[in-house]
């Protein structure tokens, strides 16, 4: 409460408070209607977090005319790479998405979060966040590509969830891999890859 009588310093922003709220209430949700014990690190970390996302989203990008795109030739379209990273004995999950969305080309997110328990589920929350990513963004027309899941629909106009061989999902691959090998929390989205990420885009 100190927060919102700005007896803090460093005054936190508005937006902050209003999303370390929202994600206190499903925490308090979650501990009497599902039984789970959430960290209440965790859940200001995910707060902070969705709203640094939520302002990044509405701010609209100018396009660098100079720079090239990189492009898709064997599948061209407006497309979303997802990925998720998981393994047995790491704290974090990662999650990956790349666009090619006209305007958003070269766009892309990546994150770490707690690991879940199946691998099923990071490619899902994967594929939840990035399919978030673009609803902020007004891309509702959008064909999303994972080389896991083959079939989820929601929010769009106009979407489809497709197969994609690991080869030709490098890219979400990569940003997913190299989240859950991160030693804390991190999320990333710019048109540049992460400083911690090693790999080529």
């Amino acid at each position: 409460m100190n927060h919102l009588f700005w007896r803090v310093s460093p005054k936190m922003e508005d937006h902050h408070f209003a999303w370390i709220l929202w994600y206190i209430w499903k925490g308090r949700n979650n501990k009497v209607f599902s039984n789970l014990d959430i960290d209440p690190r965790d859940t200001l970390k995910i707060a902070v977090t969705e709203a640094k996302i939520w302002e990044d989203a509405k701010v609209v990008s100018v396009p660098v005319v100079d720079r090239p795109i990189p492009s898709l030739p064997i599948i061209p379209g407006r497309w979303c790479f997802t990925d998720g990273s998981w393994k047995d004995k790491d704290v974090f999950s990662g999650q990956g998405w790349y666009s090619t969305l006209e305007g958003f080309a070269g766009l892309m997110g990546a994150r770490n979060v707690r690991a879940s328990l199946p691998p099923l589920h990071s490619e899902i929350e994967a594929l939840i966040w990035a399919m978030e990513c673009m609803r902020n963004l007004h891309q509702f027309r959008v064909t999303f590509a994972t080389d896991y899941i083959k079939t989820l629909r929601e929010n769009f106009h106009s979407s489809e969830i497709i197969y994609v061989p690991r080869t030709q999902n490098k890219k979400a691959d990569g940003l997913a891999r190299g989240a859950r090998t991160q030693a804390s929390f991190v999320v990333h989205m710019d048109d540049e890859p992460p400083t911690w990420f090693t790999e080529s885009i």
